[in-house]
C-alpha cells in the first residue's frame, strides 16, 4: 500500500512496467523479445505474479439465469464516466470476456477449464520464454502447424439422430491384446519437467488413474522406471535412433527388462527441423535441441535419463532404411511401431518390413514444412495398411469432435501432446487429468450426438469435407493452433 501512496510519477511508471511486463507474460511473441528484454526479466514477470496472487479473489459476476454460474467480467479501466460511457465500457468488457472463452484464458483451478485452450493461457502465463517457444513453435512459417488445426476443422460430422441404443457407451479399445478406457493416448513429449516439476511422473500418474496409453519420450526429463512405477503399469517408449546400434541396443534392452510391451520408432525427424522462431529468440543453430537442456546442462557430459549409462552421444539423426525395422523386430520381442508415416506407399512398407503398427504424424508441425495435415494424410495410410495392424495418429487433435474424426476415418488410436503438456504446466497431474477429461466428454458427447454406442460403430459415413473457407479460432497472439 506505501508503493501505491508514494509519488504519483513513480507509481505511474511502476504501473506502467507492471502492464508491460504483465503483456509479456501472456504474449507467445515474448520468446522473439528474448533478446531485447532487460537482464532482470524474469524477476519482473514473476513480481507480476505475485501481484497478480496479491490481488485476490475475482469481483463476482451476475448470476446465469439459466444454471445459476456467475459470470464475471473484468471491470474496464476509468471511473467518473458518464452512463454511455460506462455502457460501451460494459459492451467492450463482455466483448473481451467473450474472446477469452473462445480463446482461452488464465484461470486458477483446473475444475475452471472449459476447454484445453484454458491450460494452454495459463501455462503459457507463468512458463519461461525458451520452454514456451519449445512448446509453442513449428517450422519455418508455422504453416503444417496450422494445417494440422486446419484439416480436423475442414472436416463435418454427419450425425445420425435415433438409429442406435446409446444408454450405454462402450470408447474402449484394444491394442496388441490390451484393453484400454478410450482411444486417447499420451503422445511422447521431451523434458515434461521444464513445464512442471511433476514431468513426465505426473502425466502419467493421470493417465494410469484414467486407463489411458502412455508414450514416454527418449528425451525424457525422467526415468522409464519411475514413469512406469507412477503409471501403475509398464507404458510405451519412444525411440530416437542413433547412428551406433549398440547404444539403441542398450535403451531397447532397458526398458524392455522393466516390462515395456511396445517400442515407437520416430523416423518424421531425421533430417533437423527449420525453427525459426528458435533461432531468432535465442540464437540457437542447432535446431533439433531442446531448449531447457540448453538451459539446465550445469554440468560437462550431462544427459537426459533414457541417455545415460549407454555409452555414445545422441548423435545425429541419420537417414535408415526400411531394414532397420527387420532389427529392431530381431533384438526385442517388444512390438514395434514405426511413427513419422504420411504415405501410401510408405504404409505400405513399413507392414511389408514387419512393423507391428503405423504411426501418423508431421512432428506436430515441427519437421518439414510439407503443408499438409495428419487428418489429410490419414486416408491413404489406412488403405495402404489394409487392416493388417493398427494405425495411429496426432497432431492438431483438440476436442473431442478430433477424436470422432480420426476413428471414422480410420484410426485406431488418437494421440495428443501440447494440450496435456498445457494442463501439466498448468496445475500437475491435476491439469493433465481435466485435458484427458475434458477431451473424452466431448467424445462421448459426440457418440451420443451420432448415436454410435461403441468405436467399431464410427465409421466413414460420418464424416464429409467442406470446400469453404476456414474460419480458424483464434486471436491475434496465435492461440487456437
Amino acid at each position: 500500500m506505501a508503493e501505491r501512496q508514494g509519488n504519483s510519477g513513480a507509481s505511474v511508471g511502476r504501473a506502467s512496467r507492471r502492464s508491460f511486463f504483465k503483456l509479456l507474460a501472456g504474449s507467445p511473441l515474448l520468446a522473439m523479445a528474448y533478446p531485447a528484454l532487460p537482464p532482470n526479466w524474469p524477476q519482473a514477470v514473476a513480481r507480476e505474479a505475485r501481484h497478480r496472487a496479491a490481488a485476490g479473489p475475482r469481483p463476482a459476476g451476475v448470476p446465469c439465469p439459466d444454471c445459476g454460474t456467475e459470470m464475471v467480467f473484468a471491470p474496464s479501466a476509468g471511473a467518473g464516466r458518464n452512463a454511455a460511457q460506462e455502457t460501451g465500457a460494459a459492451e467492450q468488457d463482455r466483448n473481451r470476456f467473450l474472446e477469452g472463452q473462445l480463446t482461452g484464458q488464465v484461470i486458477e483451478s483446473p475444475d475452471e477449464a472449459i476447454n484445453v485452450w484454458d491450460m494452454e493461457a495459463t501455462t503459457h502465463s507463468g512458463n519461461l520464454p525458451e520452454h514456451w517457444a519449445y512448446l509453442h513453435l513449428g517450422v519455418d512459417d508455422f504453416e503444417t502447424r496450422k494445417a494440422n488445426r486446419e484439416g480436423f476443422q475442414r472436416l463435418m460430422i454427419r450425425p445420425r439422430r435415433l438409429s442406435g441404443d446409446v444408454s450405454g457407451l462402450d470408447t474402449s479399445v484394444e491394442l496388441f491384446g490390451r484393453r484400454w478406457d478410450s482411444p486417447l493416448f499420451l503422445c511422447p513429449v521431451a523434458a515434461l519437467q521444464a513445464f512442471h516439476t511433476e514431468g513426465e511422473v505426473g502425466c502419467a500418474r493421470a493417465a494410469g488413474a484414467r486407463g489411458t496409453l502412455v508414450m514416454q519420450s527418449h528425451a525424457s526429463s525422467q526415468a522409464y522406471e519411475e514413469i512406469a512405477e507412477a503409471n501403475g503399469e509398464p507404458h510405451w517408449f519412444q525411440l530416437y535412433a542413433v547412428p551406433d546400434w549398440n547404444v539403441n541396443k542398450r535403451a531397447i534392452d532397458r526398458v524392455s527388462a522393466a516390462g515395456c510391451p511396445a517400442v515407437v520408432w520416430t523416423i518424421d525427424l531425421l533430417g533437423g527441423s527449420n525453427r525459426e522462431l528458435a533461432r531468432r529468440s535465442l540464437g540457437i543453430d542447432r535446431y533439433d535441441q531442446p531448449f531447457c537442456q540448453n538451459c539446465h546442462q550445469h554440468e560437462p557430459g550431462y544427459a537426459r535419463p533414457m541417455r545415460r549409462d549407454v555409452g555414445g552421444p545422441a548423435g545425429p539423426r541419420v537417414p535408415y532404411t526400411w531394414d532397420y525395422v527387420k532389427r529392431l523386430k530381431d533384438a526385442t520381442t517388444m512390438k514395434v511401431i514405426v511413427k513419422g508415416i504420411v504415405t501410401r506407399e510408405e504404409a505400405e512398407l513399413a507392414v511389408e518390413h514387419g512393423a507391428d503398427g503405423v504411426f501418423v504424424s508431421n512432428h506436430g508441425g515441427r519437421a518439414e514444412n510439407s503443408l499438409r495435415s495428419t487428418i489429410d494424410s490419414l486416408p491413404e495410410v489406412v488403405a495402404g495398411v489394409r487392416g493388417r495392424v493398427p494405425v495411429f495418429i496426432d497432431s492438431g487433435v483438440r476436442r473431442g469432435t478430433d477424436i470422432f474424426k480420426a476413428l471414422a476415418l480410420g484410426a485406431d488410436a488418437v494421440g495428443i501432446g501440447r494440450p496435456y503438456v498445457w494442463g501439466l504446466g498448468a496445475f500437475g497431474d491435476r491439469g493433465v487429468d481435466k485435458v484427458i477429461d475434458l477431451l473424452l466428454d466431448e467424445f462421448r458427447m459426440t457418440m451420443r450426438q451420432t448415436r454410435t454406442s461403441a468405436i467399431d460403430q464410427i465409421r466413414s459415413e460420418f464424416v464429409m469435407e467442406r470446400r469453404s473457407p476456414i474460419m480458424m479460432r483464434g486471436n491475434r497472439l496465435g492461440f487456437g493452433l
